[in-house]
């Protein structure tokens, strides 16, 4: 039997178990397809919509909505001694399984609303002096420049930007392109984990040894990067690595952690976290608890199916889709092919066609894409949920379109 309760029970999810769950390497090829149709029958998203833009906003599966939906009414029913109580208490447990779930320890992680409210956090408070240069890239999200600009206007920096390949060949293409850009007075390096417009998997483990040793800060934009890669923060050796909930993760709306490296703490003191690193504190204020607790929910279902078997499967699905893009004429590719750098976002731009034009045609058809207006681009989300025959559907129609 395929249904909800079925894939719950198999996931352990009933229980609120956190348990890897893997399907075994013989069932590999049929399993993307199980995958996907399982995990698709979670989410409320009506079954005619064709949702292919999580690296905007991702649809909590009914699970996660349950979950926020009972902690309101656990809350509501006695505000004070729930919120300050047991029902608080949870947010705790919340916080340690975001450090498990990026391999951070639990006194590294800071419970946020977004990733641009963590990058915000440590640009806020960054020493930096007049004249010194943060480098960063032409392809970075304005959420993670708005706190990059903080520092120009407030410390007198400078922004270097390092004009990233569309596609780049290879991770040391784009390792010897920051290399080259940094100087002695680079201070600070702030980059995507994922990058926001190509997907690209950014090196950040060979970076962090170019920054390292020069004592240069390293700042991850991690928006893209959970729950749809596996992350280890620790193995990346970045000094700050801020997320989101509701993008790949699907958690709640305006839930986002912000792990900052033990080492780096005393450099980073903004009021916000002067109460300490607790989900709650005197200093961060009440929290919202239910949707902190449907975080937990939701990076529960993530570890259950497995991080790296969900990786596996947008892959597969990715690229499906990349193969289908090159028969299709009146397009440049901007996603990599190189298997290093790739993950399940592929995104092109347009050559004949504007690609709001191109949005609105497909919304009519309840297509959802992402409009990448600095490229007159769309970009694909590829997640779990998402079939190649969804794909096969997108680039008929994509084709007829263009």
């Amino acid at each position: 039997m395929s249904s909800r309760r079925t894939f719950i029970q198999k996931a352990g999810l009933l229980a609120g178990a956190s348990v890897l769950h893997n399907l075994t390497p013989a069932h590999a090829r049929a399993s993307f397809t199980n995958i996907a149709e399982e995990t698709r029958s979670q989410l409320i998203v009506p079954s005619g919509t064709m949702y292919l833009n999580t690296g905007s906003l991702g649809p909590s599966p009914k699970i996660v909505i349950d979950a926020v939906v009972q902690a309101m009414h656990t809350l509501e029913k006695n505000p004070v001694s729930e919120n300050w109580g047991a029902l608080g208490n949870q947010m705790e447990i919340v916080r340690k399984k975001v450090a498990d779930f990026i391999h951070a320890d639990v006194n590294e992680i800071l419970l946020t609303r977004n990733t641009t409210e963590g990058l915000s956090l440590v640009c806020q408070v960054l020493a930096l002096n007049k004249g010194d240069e943060i480098l960063t890239t032409n392809l970075e999200h304005g959420g993670g420049e708005t706190g990059l600009e903080y520092l120009v206007r407030t410390k007198g920096a400078s922004i270097i930007k390092v004009t990233l390949p569309l596609p780049p060949e290879d991770p040391q293409e784009i390792v010897r392109e920051i290399e080259k850009a940094i100087t002695p007075r680079t201070k600070l390096v702030m980059l995507s984990h994922v990058n926001t417009v190509t997907g690209v998997l950014m090196p950040l483990a060979e970076i962090a040894k170019l920054t390292a040793s020069r004592g240069i800060f390293l700042i991850a934009d991690g928006a893209q990067a959970p729950g749809l890669v596996p992350v280890d923060v620790h193995a990346l050796g970045v000094d700050a690595y801020a997320s989101s909930g509701h993008k790949w993760l699907l958690g709640p709306k305006e839930t986002g952690f912000l792990y900052l490296r033990k080492d780096f703490q005393p450099l980073i003191q903004p009021v916000f976290s002067s109460g300490g690193y607790s989900s709650y504190t005197q200093s961060s204020g009440t929290r919202n608890v239910a949707t902190i607790i449907g975080l937990g929910a939701a990076l529960d279902w993530h570890t259950t199916i497995g991080v790296d078997k969900i990786r596996d499967q947008t892959l597969v699905v990715r690229n499906h889709c990349l193969e289908g893009l090159k028969k299709i004429e009146g397009l440049k590719i901007l996603s990599p092919e190189n298997k290093a750098m790739a993950t399940g976002m592929v995104s092109f731009e347009l050559l004949n066609t504007k690609n709001s034009d191109v949005y609105d045609r497909l919304k009519e058809q309840e297509i959802i894409v992402k409009i990448l207006p600095q490229h007159n681009a769309i970009r694909i989300s590829c997640h779990v949920f998402v079939s190649v025959g969804e794909i096969d559907k997108f680039l008929a129609a994509l084709q007829k379109i263009i």
